[in-house]
């Protein structure tokens, strides 16, 4: 009995330190559990959104106050606009005076040329009369000469008398044989001065020119001082939350500096995983990764590895077990498959599965003895890992989805598409929409609207500037029922607007090459554009380069255009744009496409080089266009191509080291035998390219290759 009691007594003064050890052994199970193959600690990645002014400013007001929710697009805060102001009214002025020289420039030169028009057709009816006269003095000398002769011959006159008349005769005669050349330089003066006041009214020729382009630089002017004005409204660029205003009213801001600062809870938020050191080699890039929300049961939500820390490192002290025990591992970020709201800092425990991460085994690809035509050997043991984008019913029953190109947007970690067809016959086809991706292939269940136009139809590419801007082409080709309706002829310009994009500039390029045959013989297109179909669309250095999918040279090689001055090709202010559109749809094709032209000649269109791309298709080589192309950031040309005008589906990818136009000499990375690839881009994941493979009315796919030399 008394051992009994001993033995109590011990067990009640050891609880404490035994409940200590359990809870602190359950915590770290619950923390790290068992490492990448059990749970992992993680939490939704704050995404700091921080609202700075481009310039040096004066606030004019703060719109909102700590803690408010606000949403894309709300405003935040003004910045004093009275000194860009005076430079717009200033601007605004010198393009008045500029347009008044310009008419009082024209105006003096038709009345200099009416003068010498005058003048012209003055001396013209001079010497018609005199030809007139000279031919009827002829006309009397001949019958006085014939007269005198017979006098002569009588002796009835001398002979000095007819030689004084047949000196008189010849005198005419030479006037008169001399008066229709005089008349003809005349008449070609006339013509020359016609045409030079003609030219001053069109506008065509090089004074006119001239001073056209001098009102459009004052134009651009303006426009650049409006873009700069619109800078001084701060909008939130995502949904979120006011965690700091670090600046009041009537405070100058340098540029840069923090103004307000929000907390975004934007869709497609990513979550931070701690590995711990022990399990810092078990973790790899696609990855498939479960999160479970702590403290709550419900399905797990699915994401994917984009990218692991590359060293061992201090964690967060958000993954520390204690504030005083710092933890160290590698840092892994998640994104999430299918874009949902994330409370940052929500907490979860995570999973990783390799095995569904990977791409599955493939076979090894048969030995060719085809040497490719264009360029070097595929790499050794390239092997098709596509994988099926997931894409929502509630999308499929809203719209074809038929990816013919891929944008990534790394500052939004998702990828932007565009669909050769959208919406179904009967129900929002041509729906003007765009489409998101995730990084592991999630389509989001709802489309990304584009304002300003009223149908995309047959997009094949898309294409980031560098000034935020967006760029759309619609294939310019003819559909199989032999139509071609302007919305197929359409190359866009669009600005974010919200959630969504807004058109701001356009042109109908196929439209515009008919309108003047010379214009598409000096591309490439003797014969017009009947055969037109293009689908690469990319830019670099301030330039458009689009890909021609048919037709090929004489030679069999794919062309490529360059447009030198994209900002001429649209013109205007964005504001002017939207109003142009909206006459455009009112007005006759005709002047559309005459103003159009305009623009067209302005923007230094050129066919600036040469490919052969050539695809096989079953196991014979087919003459291959382009179907998409993309400068990478190590420099390189990458090029997508698919039969030109053959049928069956095979595809390739081409890499061109020196693009620097001319006959270029694509290597051959690879071939994609039985798919179309459609949209090539730099991957979200650093020194990678994404490719997504259109499937018709199948599951479209994607696939991510490592891009080297």
């Amino acid at each position: 009995m008394y051992s009994y009691q001993r033995l109590r007594s011990a067990l009640q003064d050891a609880a404490p330190a035994i409940t200590f050890v359990l809870t602190l052994g359950a915590a770290l199970w619950l923390h790290v559990g068992s490492g990448p193959r059990g749970r992992v600690f993680g939490y939704a990645e704050a995404l700091p959104e921080v609202l700075s002014p481009v310039e040096t400013a004066r606030v004019a007001s703060i719109e909102v106050t700590v803690g408010e929710e606000v949403e894309a697009g709300q405003i935040i805060a003004t910045l004093d606009t009275s000194v860009i102001d005076a430079e717009i009214a200033v601007a605004k002025a010198e393009k008045t005076q500029v347009e008044a020289d310009l008419n009082m420039e024209l105006a003096l030169l038709e009345q200099e040329l009416d003068t010498n028009r005058e003048t012209v057709e003055r001396h013209l009816a001079v010497h018609r009369e005199e030809q007139r006269r000279a031919a009827a003095e002829a006309k009397v000398l001949d019958s006085e000469i014939s007269r005198m002769k017979q006098l002569v011959e009588n002796r009835q006159a001398v002979l000095e008398d007819l030689t004084k008349l047949d000196l008189a005769h010849a005198t005419v005669t030479a006037i008169a044989s001399e008066k229709p050349r005089t008349l003809s330089v005349l008449t070609e003066q006339l013509k020359a001065t016609e045409r030079r006041r003609n030219g001053l009214r069109d506008r065509t020729s090089g004074l006119a020119a001239k001073l056209d382009a001098d009102v459009r630089v004052a134009t651009e002017n303006i426009a650049m001082l409006e873009q700069r004005r619109a800078s001084y409204v701060l909008r939130a660029a995502n949904a979120g939350r006011v965690i700091s205003i670090d600046r009041q009213p009537g405070d100058v801001v340098p540029a840069g500096m923090p103004l307000v600062q929000l907390l975004s809870a934007r869709t497609g938020a990513r979550a931070i995983a701690c590995v711990p050191e022990r399990f810092a080699l078990g973790v790899s890039d696609g990855d498939a990764a479960e999160l479970y929300v702590r403290g709550q049961l419900g399905d797990a939500i699915p994401g994917t590895v984009i990218a692991v820390g590359p060293l061992v490192s201090q964690l967060p002290p958000r993954c520390w077990l204690t504030p005083e025990l710092p933890a160290w591992g590698r840092v892994v970020t998640i994104s999430l498959d299918a874009p949902m709201a994330l409370v940052p800092g929500q907490a979860f425990d995570i999973t990783f599965d390799a095995r569904r991460g990977a791409a599955p085994a493939q076979p090894p690809p048969k030995p060719t003895t085809t040497a490719p035509k264009a360029g070097g050997t595929p790499k050794a043991g390239a092997v098709a890992s596509q994988s099926p984008m997931k894409v929502p019913p509630t999308l499929a029953s809203r719209t074809r989805f038929e990816p013919s190109g891929v944008l990534a947007r790394p500052g939004e970690s998702r990828y932007l598409l565009v669909s050769d067809d959208t919406g179904h016959e009967q129900n929002n086809e041509g729906a003007p929409w765009l489409f998101a991706m995730s990084p592991g292939g999630a389509v989001a269940a709802d489309p990304v609207p584009v304002s300003g136009v009223d149908e995309l139809s047959d997009v094949e590419g898309i294409a980031a500037g560098d000034a935020g801007e967006i760029y759309l082409l619609s294939s310019q080709s003819y559909s199989k029922k032999g139509k071609r309706k302007s919305e197929r002829t359409a190359l866009l310009r669009l600005r974010q607007d919200g959630q969504g994009f807004r058109v701001d500039g356009g042109i109908h390029l196929a439209e515009v090459l008919d309108a003047d045959p010379t214009r598409a013989a000096a591309l490439g297109l003797p014969d017009g554009t009947r055969a037109l179909d293009i689908e690469g669309l990319a830019f670099r250095q301030g330039a458009l380069y689009l890909g021609l999918k048919a037709p090929l040279d004489a030679q069999g090689n794919a062309m490529i255009w360059r447009i030198g001055s994209p900002s001429a090709l649209f013109g205007g202010l964005p504001g002017e744009q939207r109003a142009a559109a909206v006459e455009a749809a009112s007005a006759k094709k005709k002047h559309r496409i005459t103003a159009e032209a305009a623009r067209f000649d302005a923007a230094r269109v050129s066919l600036w080089a040469r490919a052969r791309v050539d695809v096989e298709v079953a196991g014979k080589p087919t003459p291959g266009g382009i179907s998409e192309l993309v400068f990478m950031p190590d420099g390189a040309l990458a090029i997508t191509s698919t039969p030109s005008t053959a049928d069956g589906d095979a595809g390739a990818l081409w890499r061109v080291d020196r693009p620097e136009g001319g006959v270029l000499s694509p290597r051959l990375v690879q071939r994609f035998p039985g798919l179309k690839p459609e949209g090539i881009t730099p991957s979200l994941t650093p020194g990678s390219l994404t490719i997504v493979f259109d499937a018709g009315s199948g599951t479209p796919s994607f696939e991510e290759l490592s891009w080297g030399p």
